[in-house]
């Protein structure tokens, strides 16, 4: 019979099918369900275990992404440049929104799933030791089928922080710093300086570090960790905020202005939120410092940003969900976020204000989170099914229109038919976004 035999004191693992795994990773604790206690911080695991495996994470090279927001949205922008360039490229990047095999990706396609099986048939027994965490097994995996895959590029997403993150233990030809702000202070310091530093453990001697929209406070900390690592610093910090939107044969792009050098050039894209003007600077930056070994024609760079919402590696961000309604999802989780989601909806032409439906951990069920979100006149709250989960008495304190949605999907359903002439923004937990989606497929088969 396919199962996981496990008990206290042997912890003996079987896995015949992809059915053992995901019982098997669903056993551990997670940061869907403990939040970032599940993090087990630390590098000396998954190094060890690294050895065993014959250390994949150093053969294939790497561009090494950290930073508070952000880095998910510049790492798939460098997956998709490189990969319209015509390399294989590898993208790990957390959480996954609706399966595991998202994380690890090679041209935008997951690795499959009698492949990630393979990875704990194969090192079943070195699992059983080695008492990794979620986080740790899916980075050691990850490097393992890119190295198997002879991806010629692999984009590295952290999952929290950088120095003591597992995906930490690569040299990579460079690295880049989105972003520093408040979020998760109790593990990563309660200044936006402790925070930079802990950021900034990804700074590899003599290799090149892109530095994005970071505060004084955070640059002077990364600067200086730099300089301590001979690494030069290239800041993407020459940037003009024009930005504007127009219809195009029916279809919405977004226009960025962007100073380059000593010229200025407008950029079109499908990205709709104005801070993907700092993570396609951050872009071209990074990639032009590895030109002369992964080379990538001006041609291929305007391609891929045009068409970068519609390669699906920007899932929860500002994504539409509805092929006619204007509903979106944009996985804003912490204020930084929530501030840019903000400018994002006060650019677009609706003609009224739209409905908020959201989700949120109790981590995140703060002042600085929900008040902005008092100026909308409709607003409403779903408790995810899960212990991390806020309650709406969390929320109504900072948010004086908001009201619970039923648990019953019918009830939902309902309430989102009168719904169908307003604009819908889903927001919060990514954790929220296979909820949504879930309604949101009921909703267009019941059309």
């Amino acid at each position: 019979m396919s199962r996981i035999m496990q008990n206290a004191s042997t912890k003996n693992l079987s896995f015949d099918s992809p059915e053992d795994v995901r019982r098997y990773l669903d056993s551990l604790p997670s940061f869907q369900v403990h939040g970032a206690a599940a993090a087990r911080l630390g590098l000396d695991r998954i190094r060890e275990f690294c050895s065993k495996m014959g250390n994949p994470q150093d053969k294939v090279p790497c561009i090494h992404v950290a930073g508070t927001n952000g880095k998910g949205s510049v790492s798939a922008l460098l997956a998709l440049v490189y990969e319209q360039a015509g390399y294989r490229c590898g993208l790990y990047s957390s959480p996954h929104l609706e399966h595991v095999t998202e994380r690890i990706r090679i041209n935008r396609q997951p690795i499959p799933e009698e492949y990630f099986l393979r990875f704990f048939q194969k090192f079943g027994d070195e699992l059983q030791r080695a008492d990794l965490s979620y986080f740790e097994i899916t980075t050691a995996a990850a490097f393992w089928w890119f190295a198997d895959q002879e991806a010629d590029i692999v984009i590295l997403e952290t999952g929290l922080g950088g120095r003591l993150d597992a995906t930490n233990i690569v040299t990579p030809e460079l690295s880049v710093i989105t972003s520093i702000a408040h979020d998760h202070q109790d593990f990563l310091g309660r200044t936006l300086a402790e925070i930079a530093r802990e950021k900034g453990g990804i700074i590899k001697p003599g290799r090149p570090l892109v530095l994005g929209k970071v505060p004084p406070e955070a640059q002077k900390v990364l600067v200086e960790m730099a300089g301590a690592c001979r690494s030069d610093v290239h800041e993407v910090r020459v940037l003009n905020p024009r930005h504007h939107y127009r219809t195009r044969e029916g279809r919405p792009e977004s226009v960025f202005r962007i100073r380059e050098e000593d010229k200025t050039r407008d950029i079109v894209s499908d990205l709709m939120a104005p801070v993907h003007r700092w993570n396609i600077a951050m872009t071209r930056v990074a990639v032009r410092l590895l030109e002369s070994v992964f080379p990538v024609s001006d041609e291929v760079f305007l391609h891929a940003y045009k068409n970068a919402a519609a390669s699906g590696l920007f899932r929860a961000r500002f994504e539409r969900l509805h092929p006619r309604l204007p509903w979106y999802f944009d996985g804003a989780h912490n204020p930084e976020a929530v501030k840019e989601l903000l400018k994002t909806i006060r650019r677009q032409d609706w003609g009224g204000p739209p409905v908020i439906v959201m989700s949120l951990m109790k981590d995140k069920a703060q002042k600085k989170m929900l008040q902005p979100f008092s100026v909308f006149p409709k607003n409403y709250y779903y408790r995810l099914e899960m212990e991390r989960a806020a309650d709406i008495a969390l929320i109504t304190p900072y948010i004086a229109y908001i009201q619970s949605l039923p648990p019953k999907e019918d009830e939902i359903a309902e309430i989102f038919a009168g719904l169908t002439k307003q604009v819908v923004i889903f927001t919060g937990s990514f954790y929220f976004y296979g909820v949504v989606k879930r309604w949101i497929s009921r909703i267009i088969k019941a059309d």
